[in-house]
């Protein structure tokens, strides 16, 4: 048994810088599933914004708006929408311009600016969030989903 614990050892430090590599391609947090009616309303969630990657090569040429900043490669976020809302707001804020890029069902959005948001009707399915900053630098912010117009 004393000969045993040295390759596990061995084997856990081995694995350490493997799994180290892995984590910055998760995303930071999965959201709550929404169906309409969800309460707290809004959901709130924070974050780090920022990264090496132009959102507009996450996004491709296919996107509705302006995909402007820098983001990580993964989303920041992921959110399931479990029943189609006639209306659902999405808007980040933090103390400097921000890019918001969702890819979803129904096709890809970006907007950016002080607390950019995506508001209208949203289709259930899964929905890919990534939050940008304008040179790439962290940044915090707030994410919060609403079903209440302004």
């Amino acid at each position: 048994m004393k000969f045993l614990k040295q390759p596990i050892t061995l084997l856990g430090v081995a694995l350490v810088p493997i799994l180290l590599s892995v984590a910055p391609a998760m995303s930071q947090e999965t959201l709550k599933p929404l169906s309409p009616r969800f309460t707290p309303d809004p959901q709130v969630y924070s974050g780090k914004a920022g990264g090496d990657v132009p959102l507009q090569a996450i996004a491709t040429s296919k996107a509705n708006g302006s995909c402007q900043g820098l983001a990580d490669q993964s989303p920041n976020h992921t959110l399931t929408i479990l029943k189609n809302f006639g209306f659902l707001s999405l808007s980040v804020s933090g103390d400097r311009n921000l890019s918001l890029l969702v890819k979803g069902p129904d096709g890809i959005y970006c907007r950016s600016g002080k607390s950019p948001e995506l508001s209208g009707a949203w289709v259930s399915g899964q929905y890919e969030i990534w939050v940008g900053t304008t040179n790439g630098d962290r940044a915090n912010y707030q994410l919060s989903v609403s079903e209440t117009s302004p």
